[in-house]
C-alpha cells in the first residue's frame, strides 16, 4: 500500500467516525418526544419503573432537600430497591408488596402525585398519625419505607462523611466523649 492510499483510508475512517454520532443525534431529533410519562429506569432489582418513581417521590417527602441533600440525591431509593431485590427474604418481599399495593392505591385515591410538597407532607403525617384501630396495610408500608429511608440515608457515604461525625477505620476510638467536643454533631452509623 502506498502513502496516498493510506491517507485516503485514514480520511474515510475519520470522516465515518465523526459523521456516525452526528447523524444519530440529528435523526433522534426527528422523533416525537413523549411527555408526562415517568422515564424507564434501568437496573432495578425489585420495583417496576412506575413503583420506583413513586418510591423516589416518597423518600423525598420523608427527607427533602434542606442544607443537606434529599434522600433521592444520595440514592436512597436505589438502595431500598437493591435491598428488596437482593437481600430481603421472599416472604418479606411478598408481604411488603401486598402492603405497598395498598399504599399505592391510597396515594392514587388522594392524588398524591398532583399535590404540592406541603400537601404531600400533610398527607403522610395524617397517614402516620392514624389511631391504632384504623391502621391498614398502607400505613404499615409507609412506616416500613420511612424507617428504611432514614436508616439508609444516615448510612450513605455522602451524609456520613459530610453531615455527621465520621470516624474512618482504622482510627482511634474514644467511647466517652462529650458532644461539645464533637462540634455538636451525632456520630455516623
Amino acid at each position: 500500500m502506498n502513502r496516498r492510499q493510506i491517507l485516503k483510508y485514514t480520511a474515510m475512517l475519520t470522516g465515518a467516525a465523526i459523521c456516525a454520532p452526528l447523524t444519530g443525534v440529528m435523526l433522534s431529533g426527528c422523533t416525537e418526544q413523549v411527555k408526562n410519562t415517568p422515564p424507564v429506569i434501568a437496573n432495578l432489582h425489585f420495583f417496576s419503573s412506575e413503583d420506583f418513581h413513586l418510591l423516589s417521590q416518597l423518600v423525598d417527602v420523608i427527607l427533602p432537600k434542606t442544607d443537606s441533600p434529599s434522600a433521592s440525591e444520595v440514592k436512597v431509593d436505589y438502595i431500598i430497591d437493591n435491598m428488596f431485590g437482593q437481600a430481603y427474604p421472599a416472604d418479606y418481599q411478598q408481604k411488603f408488596m401486598t402492603n405497598f399495593a395498598e399504599l399505592k392505591a391510597f396515594f392514587t385515591e388522594k392524588g398524591f402525585a398532583s399535590l404540592n410538597a406541603k400537601e404531600q407532607e400533610a398527607l403522610l403525617l395524617a397517614l402516620e398519625g392514624l389511631p391504632e384501630a384504623e391502621r391498614t396495610n398502607a400505613y404499615w408500608a409507609y412506616i416500613d419505607l420511612k424507617q428504611q429511608t432514614v436508616a439508609f440515608y444516615l448510612s450513605t457515604e455522602a451524609i456520613a462523611e459530610h453531615y455527621l461525625n465520621y470516624l474512618p477505620i482504622p482510627g482511634e476510638f474514644k467511647p466517652c466523649v462529650p458532644l461539645a467536643e464533637l462540634g455538636g454533631k451525632a456520630w455516623a452509623i
